[in-house]
C-alpha cells in the first residue's frame, strides 16, 4: 500500500446542499460497499496508479493547494479503500479469489436486481411487466402470433425499468406477435469491462419466475469456433444486470408456452479498438467472436434471436459533463443517437461504429459493444426502430437515453 493502485470504478458527484462530495462504486459488484469522498481525498486518486508513493502524493497536494496534507489522514483513506476492496494488491485478491470459487459453485446464476429494480414476488412483477406494455409510452397489449416475420435480432433497453421499462415493451411486442425463437443469445453490456471483450456464462439464471436454461450445445459450439477465451471471466456476470433484465421479460412473456433456452454473453470494448494499430489483438479478438456467432447461428438449425441489451447516451454531471444538460444540448444528443439508429436500420456495423467513431464518442455510447457485434454478426437484411425515450436520472438533468429495436 505504498503504492496504492486503484481499481477500476465508477465515479459520480454527490450534491448535499452547498457541500459537494463524491461516490465511488465498484460496478463488477466485487467492492460491495460504496465510498464517499470529499473533493480533498478525491484529489488523491489520480495519482493511485501504482507509480507514486504516499509521500508523492503529499508532495502534488502541497503544489496543489500549498500546504501539506497530514499523512495520518492520507493513510486513513487507503486503508479505508483497501479493506473495502477498491485497490488491488493481496487483499484484494483473496476476496477475488473467494468470490470466484463460490459462484463456480452455485449451479444457477441467482437474481441480482430481485427486490430492488423489480419485484421480488412473481406476481407484483408479472403485474409490473404486464403494466409496462400499457403505459403511455408502452407498445400496447400485444396480440396473438399473427405471421408477421421472426424478428432475428433485438436491441431492447437495460435501464432500470422503473425507468424504462415501457421501452421495453416495444421490444417484446414485436417478438410475441411472430414466431417464437428457440434460442435467445443475450448480448449484454459489460459495465465492469472484460480483458477478453467476451465472457459466456454457461450457467441457468434464476429469477423469481423459475430459471431461464443455458444453451449448453450453442455455448460449446461458439467457443469451438471462437480462437478467444469466452469463460474465464465470469465475475462480471454476478452483479451486472443487462441481461437478467431481459430474462424475466423472456420468462414472462414465453415461460410456459414456448420454451426457450439463453446464451448469456457480456460485451466490452470501445471503438478505438477497432481503429487503432496497438489494438489489434483486440480487433482481431471482435471480428473473430463476430464470425463465430454468425458461423454457430448458422449451423444451429434452429430458430435463433441474438438480443442486444444496450442503453444509448449518458450525458451530464454524473457522467463526467461539467454542466446539467440544457434543450439545445439534449437536441444534440438525439440528433447523434439517430445517426445510430439509421445504422442499425440499415444493419450496416461499420456505419454504426463510424458514427460513434465520428462523435469521439462525446456522448457514452455503453451499448457500443453489444450492438456493434449483433449488426457485425447478424444475417438481418432490414431494421426497424421502434421506440426511442430518454429518462432523468438525478437532480442535474444528467440524462440517459434508449431505444427499441428490431432486425429482420
Amino acid at each position: 500500500m505504498d503504492y496504492p493502485r486503484l481499481r477500476y470504478v465508477e465515479v459520480f458527484p454527490l450534491e448535499n446542499g452547498a457541500t459537494r462530495s463524491f461516490v465511488l462504486r465498484d460496478p463488477s459488484g466485487l467492492a460491495e460497499e460504496i465510498i464517499v469522498l470529499s473533493g480533498e481525498a478525491l484529489f488523491f486518486l489520480q495519482f493511485f496508479d501504482g507509480q507514486h508513493s504516499l509521500l508523492d502524493m503529499r508532495v502534488e497536494y502541497m503544489r496543489h493547494f500549498g500546504r501539506m496534507m497530514d499523512e495520518q489522514k492520507l493513510l486513513q483513506i487507503v486503508d479505508e479503500m483497501n479493506h473495502r476492496h477498491f485497490l488491488e494488491g493481496e487483499e484484494f485478491e483473496r476476496h477475488k479469489a473467494g468470490a470466484i470459487e463460490r459462484m463456480l459453485a452455485d449451479p444457477v446464476r441467482p437474481a441480482a436486481h430481485a427486490g430492488q429494480s423489480y419485484p421480488l414476488e412473481p406476481e407484483k412483477l408479472r403485474k409490473q411487466l404486464d403494466g409496462f406494455f400499457l403505459h403511455t409510452n408502452g407498445a400496447g397489449k400485444p396480440g396473438r402470433a399473427n405471421g408477421a416475420a421472426r424478428p432475428v435480432g433485438l436491441i431492447a433497453p437495460h435501464i432500470d425499468l422503473r425507468a424504462g421499462g415501457p421501452c421495453y415493451s416495444h421490444a417484446y411486442r414485436a417478438l410475441l406477435e411472430a414466431e417464437a425463437p428457440e434460442v435467445f443469445v443475450i448480448l449484454g453490456t459489460g459495465h465492469s469491462g472484460l480483458r477478453h471483450m467476451y465472457s459466456v456464462l454457461p450457467k441457468d439464471f434464476a429469477t423469481p419466475l423459475g430459471a431461464a436454461r443455458h444453451d449448453e450445445r450453442f455455448i460449446q459450439r461458439l467457443a469451438a469456433n471462437h480462437f478467444g477465451e469466452l469463460f474465464s471471466e465470469p465475475l462480471p456476470h454476478r452483479q451486472e444486470h443487462t441481461i437478467e433484465f431481459q430474462v424475466i421479460f423472456l420468462q414472462h412473456l414465453l415461460g410456459g408456452t414456448h420454451p426457450f433456452t439463453i446464451v448469456p454473453v457480456l460485451c466490452s470494448f470501445v471503438h478505438q479498438m477497432l481503429e487503432e494499430d496497438r489494438f489489434a489483438h483486440e480487433k482481431a479478438l471482435i471480428e473473430n467472436f463476430t464470425e463465430a456467432l454468425r458461423k454457430t447461428i448458422a449451423e444451429d438449425g434452429r430458430k435463433i434471436c441474438v438480443l442486444a441489451s444496450v442503453d444509448f447516451s449518458h450525458v451530464g454531471p454524473r457522467y463526467g459533463d461539467p454542466n446539467p444538460p440544457d434543450g439545445v444540448f439534449l437536441s444534440q444528443v438525439t440528433a447523434a443517437d439517430w445517426n445510430l439508429l439509421t445504422a442499425i436500420e440499415n444493419v450496416d456495423a461499420e456505419e454504426f461504429h463510424h458514427s460513434v467513431a465520428r462523435e469521439r464518442d462525446r456522448y457514452r455510447i455503453c451499448g457500443y459493444a453489444p450492438i456493434y457485434t449483433l449488426l457485425a454478426a447478424t444475417e438481418a437484411k432490414t431494421g426497424k426502430r421502434l421506440k426511442y425515450d430518454r429518462a432523468t436520472v438525478d437532480d442535474q438533468n444528467s440524462t440517459v437515453t434508449f431505444a427499441s429495436a428490431v432486425l429482420y
